[in-house]
């Protein structure tokens, strides 16, 4: 965030350069998991707005580990996968741990099986397993050259569950959309 130039960022309407303006900001809450245990953290969001379109809609600008309309952090779910992966609790004792239900734990599971298949190919994520898709996502360097890409692929951010409702394809009119 500290290297954003909202001058420079592009349109995901227009694809116009150098109108994008800030119009607001707002406070989000998010869940991390420091020294042991999950916390909940503040953070500022900047919003958006092109000049050269005029669209009523803003764009808020979230950092790669910000999933949107999600309130824990990628990493946070990344650690709670790796946790299962690595064999180094049951889902019982991370659900405590992490304070999760375990529809929670196997919605997120799922989701990054899904999404791994989408990264991957399907043939390259039966080969690999859970433990190495999330090294390798840990891995790569940097992270938001790989959360771009799967945000073109996709439309979503990795383990975005689902889109605003009111909002419709990235393309379509008047719908808020997030940069990555």
């Amino acid at each position: 965030m500290d290297h954003l130039k909202p001058g420079s960022e592009p349109c995901p309407y227009c694809g116009c350069r150098g109108e994008m303006r800030v119009h607001a900001y707002y406070d989000r809450s998010l869940i991390e998991f420091i020294s042991g245990r999950p916390v909940k953290a503040s953070l500022c969001v900047c919003r958006l707005i092109c000049r050269q379109c005029k669209r009523p809609s803003t764009h808020a600008v979230l950092p790669d580990p910000i999933i949107p309309y999600c309130r824990h952090s990628l990493f946070f779910i990344l650690r709670v996968l790796a946790e299962h992966a690595l064999r180094l609790r049951s889902v019982e004792r991370i659900c405590e741990v992490f304070d999760l239900s375990p529809k929670t734990f196997f919605r997120w599971q799922e989701l990054f099986e899904e999404h791994r298949r989408e990264w991957q190919g399907l043939l390259a994520s039966m080969e690999t397993d859970l433990k190495a898709a999330i090294l390798e996502l840990i891995r790569s360097n940097p992270f938001s050259a790989f959360a771009t890409s799967f945000l073109r692929l996709t439309g979503l951010s990795l383990l975005q569950a689902h889109m605003n409702p009111s909002r419709s394809p990235r393309k379509a009119k008047n719908s808020d959309s997030d940069f990555p």
